[in-house]
């Protein structure tokens, strides 16, 4: 048994599929199998349940999760001790959703780089659905995304930001004079919304569910450009956050608030039960108290002592 068979059993447990723990792994199905298959003839156990269209773990695997966690967890934190005691900077990996600009973390980043030369860290721009498998399997030690679906219990999250929905529609839209509208005066129109898999998608949808209807969505894109452009020529409506339509300034798009209040918060998060390194914990906390700086949310949901921090 060694570490990498360790971390393909527990991507597969994360992403619940063969397919997409390889996806996530960049290997092939076939070499993530022979490993696992490998991994369960010296255990002398079967880990996972085949039959299933859903993968699922066997009783065996289920015992043998949290000590392969732990084996995990513990390597993890060898390599961030050895580290901080040869005074080496890690490299740390960063996710954040594509929509940071709008936020003006972009800039607070820029200032940590300018602050701090001497610590490497990369950069990733993916959607939340990336982004939480991606923690969960140590690809990204930090993440910038909304808080929406976060698990608190697992998540430790520093507010940044807080943004809401509002409805945009062409300037020439009869809606565009109103001073506010009502969800459910939306069932009978056409949408323009972001793609399924975003969690911008998800809070549109489930606030049209709960005001009664599904939306009849004629066209969707993960660019807000796109989405906006969609809507200036009137081809449709759509739900969106403020701050984001006010960041683009779309030529030919009314903006009018919604009777509901549907809010999202930005935070920058990290794995509770994992520890942090050093450099990690200062790109936290510079980001974190930059993005106050510009005039965001000054409230830390992060817990007083988090396991394993310093």
């Amino acid at each position: 048994m060694d570490l990498k068979q360790i971390t393909y059993f527990l991507a597969i447990v994360t992403a619940g599929s063969f397919t997409a723990a390889a996806d996530e792994l960049y290997i092939s199905q076939s070499s993530l199998s022979k490993q696992v298959r490998a991994l369960e003839k010296e255990l002398d156990a079967q880990l996972f349940d085949r039959d299933q269209r859903k993968i699922k773990l066997t009783p065996l695997g289920e015992a043998f999760l949290p000590h392969a966690r732990r084996v995990h967890d513990a390597y993890d934190a060898m390599l961030v001790a050895l580290a901080d005691a040869k005074g080496l900077a890690p490299v740390f990996a960063v996710a954040a959703i594509p929509v940071i600009a709008q936020y003006r973390v972009t800039s607070a980043i820029v200032r940590f780089r300018a602050a701090f030369p001497e610590i490497p860290f990369t950069l990733e721009e993916r959607e939340a659905a990336v982004i939480v498998p991606g923690m969960e399997n140590r690809r990204y030690d930090v993440a910038i995304m909304r808080s929406n679906f976060l698990d608190d219990a697992l998540y430790a999250s520093i507010p940044i930001t807080r943004d809401r929905f509002v409805l945009a529609v062409a300037a020439t839209h009869p809606l565009a004079l109103r001073a506010k509208v009502a969800l459910a005066e939306l069932a009978c129109l056409p949408f323009v919304m972001f793609d399924q898999g975003t969690i911008v998608r998800e809070l549109a949808d489930e606030a049209c569910r709960a005001a009664g209807f599904t939306p009849a969505v004629v066209y969707s894109s993960t660019r807000v450009e796109s989405v906006l452009g969609m809507v200036a020529a009137n081809s449709g409506v759509a739900l969106i956050m403020e701050q984001v339509v006010a960041y683009h300034e779309h030529a030919g798009v009314a903006v009018v608030p919604l009777e509901e209040q549907i809010e999202s918060t930005v935070v920058i998060a990290y794995p509770k039960h994992r520890r942090l390194s050093q450099p990690a914990r200062t790109f936290v906390d510079f980001i974190a108290s930059h993005s106050r700086e510009d005039g965001l949310s000054p409230t830390d949901n992060r817990p007083q002592s988090v396991p394993g921090d310093t």
